[in-house]
């Protein structure tokens, strides 16, 4: 009796210790963060909470992971001004390294209103809105290349780019067919800026893309524009849920899900198919102000206007969390942002000076992180391992 006491309560208390145990996040994440307002850029190790602040050549900036998450592309249109900053981690297939410091790139891109930024592979490429050029870089040359490959691809629009794995660009192009700066053509390009596959179909207006090395989905009036390496091009209209007054005009691709996302603010997101041209509800909600796939592009995080956090299944799209925050939706720049790891969600407020860490598998469990200034944009840098391997 006395021993299966003793039995009983050593698993009694190691079944305490395991209900009470906090997940912490993995040894290599990083988070960078943007200011709303002024030129910080704040990066952040979230395991062992240590912060550093840089300051970015401008105020209020974009930014971006490239392909790897080793570095960011700090995208300043109003300032003609993109740079690169380096986590300082290098992710080697299921394991990373430390890889010197974190500190600005020397790679500068000084190009017209620079808007719509793209990676793949090694390869980076930045969609210039000022003069329809593409600013073009190799990740492996952000500490030895002071400038940008500067390429002019079309005449002034407010455009964007999709690299191919097979060394084009896919590039919005400018007929005059519609008033206004949008795109109504999609062409293919090479390095040089010349046309590989000239446009086969004519849109009534392109806002959004995304791409997964073969196929790119542009967002037009009309229906999506899916564009192959190969030239081959073809619009699927949208269906009656959708119609032309809520045309979905920004799409991201998920390459932990290999699904693209299509999302339109007040209105909802679909998950579009260009195999089989269907489109899939996701949500829609009139209060609805982002949906975006977390950092692994498998999972989507939507965020509403009221502070409702939510999380769907990036397979199934089944909603697996949702709360709601106290976090408010400014103007301009001030607006909440969301990324997520693989343990944790991360919900910027820049009005509230902080970071509201989610537990990814229960919402209700979360801390804050506080940020000096106004924290809006951030993106998960590094990789998301412990193990830093054998050598």
């Amino acid at each position: 009796m006395i021993l299966f006491i003793s039995v009983f309560a050593a698993c009694k208390k190691d079944n305490d210790t395991l209900q009470t145990e906090e997940i912490e996040e993995n040894r290599f994440v990083r988070l960078l963060v943007a200011d709303a307002e002024d030129k910080t850029i704040t990066f952040i190790n979230p395991k062992d909470g240590a912060q550093s602040s840089f300051q970015a050549q401008f105020a209020a900036n974009n930014i971006y992971p490239t392909n790897s998450k080793r570095f960011a592309g700090v995208v300043n249109t109003a300032n003609n001004h993109v740079s690169f900053f380096d986590s300082g981690v290098e992710a080697h297939g299921d394991h990373a390294h430390l890889k010197g410091t974190p500190k600005w790139a020397l790679t500068t891109a000084l190009a017209a209103k620079p808007t719509h930024f793209y990676s793949l592979g090694n390869e980076i490429a930045v969609f210039n809105d000022g003069d329809a050029s593409l600013s073009i870089v190799t990740e492996d040359k952000l500490h030895t290349q002071a400038q940008t490959n500067h390429v002019v691809v079309d005449q002034a629009h407010h455009g964007a780019v999709v690299v191919f794995t097979n060394g084009t660009y896919a590039v919005t192009q400018k007929d005059n067919s519609i008033s206004g700066a949008l795109p109504e053509r999609v062409k293919i390009v090479n390095a040089a800026g010349q046309v590989v596959h000239a446009s086969t179909v004519a849109t009534k207006g392109i806002h959004g893309d995304a791409g997964d090395g073969n196929t790119a989905i542009f967002g037009s009036v009309g229906g999506m524009l899916i564009v192959k390496s190969d030239g081959t091009q073809n619009l699927v209209n949208w269906p009656s849920e959708i119609g032309e007054a809520n045309w979905l005009s920004t799409i991201y691709y998920g390459k932990g899900s290999q699904k693209f996302l299509g999302f339109k603010s007040k209105f909802g997101a679909f998950v579009l198919n260009s195999v089989n041209s269907s489109f899939t509800k996701v949500i829609t909600a009139n209060n609805i102000r982002s949906a975006v796939f977390d950092a692994e592009g498998k999972d989507i995080l939507v965020l509403l206007e009221d502070g409702t956090v939510q999380l769907y299944s990036g397979s199934s799209l089944i909603k697996l969390q949702e709360i709601k925050l106290n976090v408010s939706f400014g103007t301009g720049a001030l607006v909440p942002n969301v990324t997520a790891t693989k343990h944790f969600v991360y919900v910027t407020n820049p009005n509230g000076g902080e970071i509201i860490q989610l537990e990814r598998d229960n919402f209700a469990k979360q801390r804050k992180i506080a940020v000096a200034g106004k924290p809006a944009k951030i993106i998960m840098l590094g990789a998301d391992f412990d193990d830093e391997g054998n050598h």
